[in-house]
Formats: C-alpha cells, sequence, structure tokens
C-alpha cells in the first residue's frame, strides 16, 4: 500500500504539463484581481493574489515563474498602489526564494499541509512590507495589515484547489486512491 505521491509526474499532470502562457494569463488574472477597486473599508483584508499565484506556481512549475516574474510582478504591483518602487518586489522576491527552496517538499503535500507550510511564507511577507515601510518613514503602523497575511493563509487550500482544477491537475488525494 504505497500512500506516497508517486516521485515523477502521472498521468494527467505528465501529459498536460503547464504552459508559460497558461501560467502568465493566471499571474495577470490574479493581479488584476489584487487591483480591484475593493472598499477602503475591508482593503486592509484582501490578501495578495498575485503573490498566491506566484508561490503556486513556483510550487507547480518552478521553471516557468521563478525570481524574474516575481520582482517584475513585484514592481508592478509597487507601481499600480503607488508605494515605494521596489517595496513588494523585494518581498515578493524574498518569498519566492523561500518557496523555491523548499519546493520540492510543497510539491509533495497536498493544499491543507501545504497551507501549514505557507503560512509563515504570506505572514512574512506582510510583515516585510510593513517593517520596511516603518523603517522608510511611511507613516503610522496599522497591524491591520498583516490580517491580510491570514486570509492568504485560509484562502490558500481552496484557491490551490481552484486553479488544480482549472489547469487539469489531479489532486494528491487522487493519485493516492489509484495508487492502491
Amino acid at each position: 500500500m504505497n500512500m506516497h505521491k508517486p516521485l515523477l509526474p502521472q498521468g494527467a499532470e505528465l501529459t498536460h504539463p503547464p504552459t508559460r502562457i497558461k501560467v502568465y494569463v493566471s499571474l495577470i488574472l490574479a493581479f488584476a484581481l489584487t487591483l480591484l477597486p475593493w472598499s477602503e473599508t475591508y482593503r486592509w483584508l484582501v490578501p495578495d493574489f498575485t503573490l498566491m499565484a506566484l508561490l503556486y506556481w513556483n510550487i507547480r512549475a518552478p521553471r516557468l515563474a521563478g525570481l524574474g516574474a516575481a520582482f517584475g510582478f513585484g514592481l508592478l504591483s509597487d507601481v499600480a498602489r503607488g508605494v515605494l518602487i521596489g517595496l513588494n518586489a523585494l518581498a515578493f522576491c524574498a518569498a519566492t526564494f523561500v518557496v523555491l527552496l523548499v519546493q520540492r517538499r510543497l510539491a509533495g503535500f497536498d493544499a491543507t499541509r501545504q497551507t501549514l507550510q505557507l503560512a509563515p511564507i504570506l505572514l512574512g511577507k506582510e510583515l516585510l512590507v510593513l517593517a520596511i515601510g516603518l523603517a522608510i518613514g511611511r507613516g503610522m503602523v496599522d497591524w491591520r495589515w498583516l490580517a491580510a497575511g491570514v486570509v492568504a493563509t485560509l484562502l490558500w487550500s481552496p484557491l490551490a484547489w481552484l486553479v488544480d482544477r482549472i489547469t487539469g491537475r489531479a489532486s494528491a488525494a487522487v493519485g493516492q486512491q489509484a495508487s492502491y
């Protein structure tokens, strides 16, 4: 009874690997979702969907969305939000670097276990942006902004499941049932 995920891709994952176009279209859609005109009352609760999509693709297809994509989308986020150029780029690159370091381990986990591993990274990104903002004197501290990291952590599992279904990737649970 092999309960572990196979080392090499199997089935649909092997026959339909993610393409660069699919990855970048999903990143652009996540960027657009992040930039929606959210109500100022609830803006502090909105997670960074762009970072979540980047981390998803860093786990699933690390060669297609690496540090270059993280830096580019971070700069786009900086320009779109009107913050110090390089603030989100640095935070995106730091989060991407950590995920790429542990990518093999994360790829072997299902979405629920990935959530536990990614929680410190998602919270750390928000903390890094807050700390750098404080260091450069960007105004008052509003600790509510750390809640976006908590919301991102809570949304990771359902969003990973949704993107898995859209891209045709079989879930870890399905692969485990097939191996019995």
